[in-house]
């Protein structure tokens, strides 16, 4: 009868757990596209993947893994964050390496190129440490990583001299770490926001269903920037400089570093095409030194739009971001390299293929979406959600007649 009863127990205390962590995970409400790429990423079968593109939302715009599949028959996946910081990269390749084993990893420079601003910023930061599975890296990320010296938002600038900073800048540490076990703890106010909260629940749940999806990392943004010259008439930068920090600098040396030591062969560091004229473009010229110091290589693309094919006037959707057009250019392009130049040739087995094939279906159903709206002028954000059978028919109901 005791047997029972620590039986029952111990049922109970499981049962409770599991609801908790299913609470936790609704309750953590991050744009829906990252919940996609990075459920999306652990989904993936282990040492399935040949190639990685990795880094903050050009990335995900710019880049559709399906249509690499369908041109060059390249297994690939997106693992990109909005507004990822830099800081978080190494932390991101070990997660990649952990779990596949890719011949080429291309990571976005944009991450060390824009400044300090985000380093120390909770929200940026809690988007990739509270979605990592609990791991000797998740607590090395957050020990390591999460930087104790505040920065100036406005400059770049490191203010070890300010201790109000540099205490608000620990406070963010102290914060992630006192809801690692229990994020519930940080996320449940989102209770206020009913919305918010049912919108992750369906997308964790979908992601979960589905078997991590079948975009791979792809989020599409239905809009079209009209050229640069039109940049400023729609409220959007036209000029943007290329820095390098001390701080990024530090973590960039660190980032390649760690790459090396772990036997990554191949690694492109690439800055993405984006529409504004820049003024500054001397942090390029240094990442570009450092990364070939580290015997990998850099490819600027943020004012080479020829190289793509891109047209400036119709292929971005706004100064930084590809629309479905410039997609499947950029796609196109980098597959094409990493066949040609790297000699990436991946095999896809006969039990992949069928998921390969839905992938490219439901990829290109979300690219005609996002074309119908460019040509109504209707501004949407398309991802794994809304390329479902469901959404498809509501879709076509709703503004397709």
């Amino acid at each position: 009868m005791r047997i029972k009863k620590v039986i029952g127990i111990g049922v109970f205390f499981a049962i409770l757990a599991m609801l908790l962590h299913i609470m936790s995970g609704a309750f953590m409400a991050i744009d829906s596209s990252d919940i996609e790429n990075i459920e999306g990423f652990y989904s993936e079968p282990q040492n399935s993947i040949d190639m990685v593109v990795m880094g903050p939302s050009e990335i995900y715009t710019g880049y559709a893994p399906a249509m690499a599949w369908k041109e060059y028959g390249l297994k690939s996946c997106n693992l990109s964050i909005g507004a990822v910081p830099c800081n978080m990269y190494k932390s991101m390749v070990k997660e990649i390496l952990r779990t596949q084993q890719p011949k080429l990893l291309v990571v976005s420079a944009a991450g060390f190129s824009h400044g300090d601003w985000n380093l120390g910023d909770e929200v940026y930061l809690r988007k990739w440490v509270d979605s990592m599975p609990f791991s000797e890296n998740k607590l090395e990320t957050l020990e390591e990583d999460v930087p104790t010296v505040a920065t100036d938002t406005e400059t770049g600038e490191s203010d070890s001299t300010s201790e109000s900073s540099s205490v608000a800048s620990e406070d963010v540490r102290k914060n992630i770490s006192d809801t690692m076990y229990f994020t519930l703890e940080k996320y449940h106010g989102n209770w206020k926001d009913p919305r918010t909260v049912a919108a992750s629940f369906v997308t964790r749940s979908y992601m979960t269903l589905s078997g991590g999806g079948y975009l791979k990392g792809y989020y599409a943004k239905a809009d079209r920037s009209g050229g640069r010259d039109n940049l400023a008439n729609i409220g959007q930068p036209t000029q943007e400089a290329y820095v390098l920090t001390d701080s990024c600098r530090t973590y960039l040396e660190e980032f390649l570093a760690y790459c090396k030591n772990a036997g990554v062969q191949h690694l492109l560091m690439l800055q993405p095409p984006h529409e504004t004229e820049a003024t500054d473009k001397s942090g390029l010229d240094q990442i570009k030194q450092i990364t070939e110091s580290y015997g990998y290589d850099f490819l600027d693309l943020s004012t080479d739009l020829e190289s793509v094919g891109i047209d400036d006037a119709n292929d971005f959707c706004d100064f930084e971001h590809l629309n479905v057009y410039g997609t499947r250019k950029l796609t196109s392009y980098l597959g094409n390299l990493a066949v040609g130049k790297y000699g990436i040739h991946s095999e896809t087995t006969d039990s992949e293929k069928s998921r390969w094939q839905k992938s490219v279906k439901k990829t290109q159903e979300v690219m005609d979406m996002c074309e119908s709206c460019i040509d109504k002028g209707t501004l949407m954000g398309f991802g794994e959600l809304e390329a479902t059978d469901m959404y498809q028919w509501y879709f076509k109901n709703k503004y397709l007649k």
